[in-house]
């Protein structure tokens, strides 16, 4: 539990440092990121390379885009769309820390395959364990609205 509560740390912070320096969640800022190593030519693309669903991906993409930090342009084929980041999301991309994501990817990647396969495993049967395996596999404090407040005289008598 000691670990999984320092790695659910080092995440939560990434997120709340991104929010304070860029105004953006690290789920934001790990798709710049991803955009910033290959431009993408669809959602499906950054979905694979983030490890996440579609929807999720999506959401966040929107998102960058409406704050200029993407574009998102008709590729040859119409059904898919070329993401690219403009010059001002590659600003924040080089002067933005390393996330965890980004970390945690390339130290999985760097693994023999039997060991990517062991912790798979592991995660997996954890994850049915304690009930998360039915939950979709959404971007890191990106998926979830915030819940409304609820104040003393909404509490039910």
């Amino acid at each position: 539990m000691v670990a999984l509560r320092r790695i659910v740390r080092l995440f939560r912070l990434a997120d709340r440092e991104a929010e304070a320096q860029y105004g953006l969640s690290a789920a934001q800022l790990f798709v710049l990121h991803v955009l910033w190593q290959e431009p993408a030519m669809s959602l499906a693309d950054v979905a694979a390379r983030t490890m996440t669903d579609q929807s999720s991906v999506s959401t966040v993409v929107a998102k960058l885009v409406d704050k200029k930090l993407v574009t998102k342009k008709p590729a040859t084929d119409r059904r898919r769309a070329e993401l690219r980041l403009t010059a001002k999301g590659e600003i924040i991309v080089r002067t933005a820390p390393r996330l965890p994501q980004v970390s945690a990817l390339d130290v999985i990647a760097a693994m023999p395959g039997k060991q990517r396969a062991e912790l798979v495993r592991a995660f997996e049967s954890f994850a049915a364990a304690i009930g998360a395996n039915e939950m979709a596999p959404r971007m890191l404090f990106e998926d979830e609205p915030a819940r409304p407040r609820r104040s003393r005289t909404d509490v039910p008598a």
